[in-house]
């Protein structure tokens, strides 16, 4: 089955669904504005090769500005970003294939609308695990420290978190909007400190450091 034709199905089966959870979108974009800062957004991706997707979850945050303009609309435009997993089987181990697994479209409609049935169960599951930990900004944002920041955490794991450098920068901000200035001027230190190579975010840190 091609793209085009799985798309029409995800339109009629699995669009419904989404609206319903209060996400607006067409066949393979969807996105949800809250009313806490936070927009959830949803990607059904299609494989370069045809024959399957993948699907993958992002917040993005409307009052920070991440040199976007604040335009959100689409997982790509998102900092925190999630794929939404099938579990690897004890066949699947067994043949060596424990990578990632994409969702097949099947050989027909029948078999297609069996992938997508699988996919709503998933993305009924993991969706609100995902989305949920951004509840009330700027919770969980700001109760992350400069030392779990840089050791790492199941937290920021499952906040689907960019790069370390990425994240300083987005929580020295987040920091400015709610007028913490201390902990805006730390992480901005930490990001100054470890710019290395990304020598296009100095002057965003330098800004943070000055705006005292």
């Amino acid at each position: 089955m091609d793209t085009k034709t799985f798309r029409r199905l995800i339109k009629d089966n699995l669009k419904p669904i989404l609206n319903d959870m209060g996400f607006k979108g067409t066949d393979h974009h969807f996105i949800k504005k809250t009313n806490d800062h936070y927009i959830y957004t949803l990607v059904i991706q299609a494989n370069i090769k045809g024959g399957a997707c993948i699907m993958e979850m992002g917040v993005g945050i409307d009052c920070v500005d991440l040199n976007r303009n604040n335009k959100i609309t689409t997982v790509y435009d998102c900092e925190f970003r999630k794929r939404i997993k099938q579990e690897i089987t004890l066949w699947d181990r067994l043949r060596g294939n424990t990578l990632e697994k994409w969702h097949d479209y099947g050989e027909n409609e029948n078999q297609a609308l069996k992938t997508i049935s699988k996919m709503s169960k998933l993305f009924k599951v993991q969706g609100p695990e995902f989305y949920g930990q951004f509840d009330q900004f700027p919770n969980p944002l700001s109760k992350i420290t400069i030392e779990e920041l840089i050791s790492g955490s199941d937290r920021i794991d499952n906040l689907g978190s960019p790069p370390k450098l990425r994240l300083a920068l987005i929580l020295s901000k987040t920091h400015q909007y709610i007028g913490n200035k201390k902990e805006q001027i730390s992480f901005a230190e930490w990001g100054l400190r470890n710019i290395g190579n990304a020598s296009a975010l100095e002057e965003e840190f330098r800004k943070l450091i000055q705006d005292v």
